[in-house]
């Protein structure tokens, strides 16, 4: 720590306070390695089964991240002067052997061919039409783009996942072609021209990290959506079903199209609807029920700016109990998310050992049901405990590995706002380097609780330990993570690892702690970049 204090002293001379570096040091030398992994061990632990949302074993978890909050000196931030915010979700579960998609009468095959996501909320849909292919289902005004229909009254849409992208700014830039991904919205724009239901097709380059069997195994766990009244959080408004690449080319038999062609045209922005020529029979039926889960939220009050605050997120929620993987029926989320929910702990212990209190206040938001399409925190985002408003900015922590010692950083989403003056300063101080998103194609941007503040116009970042090893090098460690995905994302083998060297997990933590701390002290709001296309489409 010794060396860290003193690289960070040497950094602090364009820093937002001049005394930003002294105040640092107790905060980084409170992030412990042992620290997080205890944490990751406790809420890993089988007894929790998996931390689903809406279980006995979640509850619990969000008890334990209460009671370490409350002995760091936070204070209640939820409902009724409590840790808890609680969550009203209606979940639909799949019934598999109810389900058909059927085209020109043919049956699809369940789990090789498709699998099925409901209507959010809804017990059964059962829908003939025309099959049409309308492109990846984008209208997008701001780069004069459209691949959908006018007209798709008593069709079924088949489209593609994910949106064009460019290393152009007025074209689908990486972050701009993440937010057009977003499935939900799609379905909305497609119900709103008359479709009846979606054919969604796997394109090849989601499933280089996420192979066919995650969509399968995904596709038998619960789903969920917030509801309170009228008021319905973001999700598929149509009946869907999901198909691999594969399946594309016998959907197209009798349109004269090719299905290598259309994956390449796809992120040019070169799709345009046609008719399929065949007719489509898609029944998707489930069951319903209503559960609450709970998101924990806390607050350690500023010394200068206490009504602004800085927002610290982690998802608490992991898959729970679901289909058995060499005889291990637990998805006990260790990385995924209990190491981030741990780092988020780590930083909020950091704030509390600071000799002054930040000037902001420290929020500290740990959310359910990410893995139910990020519901927890758009709930939070959308029903604030404290007003929206005065978040000024978002740092998020999610899948946090720690597998090798960092020396770059990836920070989605910090290149849209003058947050990402914060990541320069961290990265700075810790000796690391910025490097860019170098999976755009996951659109990792929107898959996780940042993107429900952006949407609500919050500046935000989601750092991650980049890919470089000690020689600069990406071969090593991007394999790794590849490996990582095919084997332990949202598998049972997502585990606690005792033998994991945790010092790098603190490594990465500290570089976010001081990106949080900047933005705590910075006298300056955090603000969108000027003509960002996140200030056209979210700025409040």
């Amino acid at each position: 720590m010794s060396t860290l204090a003193h690289v960070l002293l040497a950094a602090v001379v364009a820093a937002p306070a001049g005394n930003l570096g002294i105040v640092a040091k107790p905060g980084l030398s409170a992030i412990r390695p042992e620290a997080l992994s205890a944490h990751i061990r406790y809420l890993a632990d089988d007894l929790l089964e998996g931390r689903g949302t809406g279980t006995r074993g979640h509850a619990i978890a969000a008890r334990y991240v209460a009671a370490q909050l409350q002995s760091l000196g936070y204070q209640p931030a939820g409902n009724g002067q409590t840790y808890f915010q609680s969550v009203p979700f209606v979940g639909t579960t799949v019934d598999a052997d109810h389900c058909a998609l059927e085209v020109d009468a043919v049956p699809l095959k369940h789990g090789d061919e498709v699998v099925f996501t409901p209507r959010a909320g809804a017990t059964g849909d059962d829908v003939t039409g025309d099959l049409v292919f309308a492109g990846y289902g984008i209208h997008a005004p701001a780069y004069g783009y459209e691949d959908v229909p006018k007209d798709l009254r008593g069709k079924i849409a088949v489209i593609l996942f994910g949106a064009p992208r460019s290393d152009r700014d007025d074209f689908f830039p990486t972050a701009a072609s993440a937010v057009y991904s977003d499935t939900a919205n799609k379905t909305k724009l497609l119900a709103s021209r008359g479709a009846l239901g979606i054919v969604l097709v796997v394109t090849p380059q989601i499933l280089t990290a996420s192979p066919w069997d995650l969509f399968v195994r995904g596709a038998a766990f619960e789903r969920m959506v917030w509801k309170e009244g009228d008021r319905v959080g973001s999700a598929s408004v149509l009946p869907m079903a999901v198909i691999p690449p594969g399946g594309l080319a016998s959907l197209l038999v009798k349109s004269g199209q090719n299905a290598d062609r259309l994956f390449a045209a796809g992120p040019k922005g070169e799709l345009e609807p046609f008719p399929l020529g065949a007719r489509g029979h898609l029944r998707v039926a489930s069951t319903v029920r209503q559960v609450t889960s709970e998101n924990v939220v806390a607050v350690l009050r500023g010394s200068e700016r206490p009504s602004e605050y800085v927002a610290l997120t982690g998802h608490l929620d992991h898959l729970g109990i679901g289909p058995p993987i060499n005889g291990d029926s637990i998805y006990n989320g260790a990385v995924d998310n209990a190491a981030g929910v741990a780092g988020v702990l780590e930083i909020a212990r950091a704030f509390a050992s600071l000799p002054k209190r930040a000037s902001r206040s420290i929020l500290v938001v740990v959310v359910t049901a990410e893995e139910k399409g990020l519901q927890g925190s758009d709930y939070f985002a959308q029903h604030p405990t404290v007003p929206i408003r005065s978040i000024v900015a978002n740092v998020n922590l999610d899948g946090i590995e720690g597998a090798w010692e960092p020396h770059d950083l990836f920070a989605l989403g910090a290149e849209h706002s003058s947050v990402e003056a914060a990541v320069r300063f961290a990265a700075r101080a810790t000796g690391l380097k910025i490097s860019p998103d170098p999976d755009p194609d996951q659109v990792y941007f929107i898959r996780s609780d940042q993107y429900s503040f952006v949407k609500q116009g919050v500046p935000s970042v989601f750092p991650h330990a980049g890919w470089l090893d000690e020689d600069g090098k990406i071969e090593k460690n991007r394999s790794h993570y590849l490996w990582w995905f095919k084997n332990r994302y949202h598998q049972p083998s997502d585990e606690w690892v005792p033998s994991l060297n945790y010092e790098n997990m603190a490594k990465e933590i500290r570089a976010d702690f001081l990106i949080a701390l900047y933005l705590a002290l910075d006298p300056e709001r955090p603000r969108w970049n000027r003509g960002d296309i996140f200030e056209k489409l979210f700025a409040q």
